[in-house]
């Protein structure tokens, strides 16, 4: 089975999102997403960054905190939901083992 990646540049995230290119080279710096590419005008991004941005907008938006503090906020809810997503294995691990 061959995997695809949907890969958008630099101008389809900031439109897609309504951000200023200032914005999304700020989320950059702050280390919210991680680019391929060495140069603005070369960077594309998973698609899946699209949430990421999404999430970290709405947050500044509704919280108007600075970018770096958002990218902390970020990284910490994405820690999270990992943490949920590996309990959540190991719970259904365990209930194999247990019987009511």
């Amino acid at each position: 089975m061959s995997e695809y990646h949907i890969l958008i540049q630099l101008p389809e995230l900031c439109a897609e999102l309504d951000l200023p290119r200032e914005a999304c080279l700020e989320l950059v710096e702050h280390g919210v997403v991680q680019p391929r590419g060495k140069q603005p005008e070369e960077w594309t991004f998973d698609v899946t960054m699209v949430s990421v941005v999404r999430r970290a907008v709405r947050l500044q938006r509704d919280l108007h905190l600075d970018w770096s503090t958002i990218a902390m906020v970020v990284n910490l809810l994405e820690e999270r939901d990992q943490l949920r997503s590996e309990l959540e294995a190991l719970e259904q691990r365990l209930s194999r083992f247990i019987e009511d």
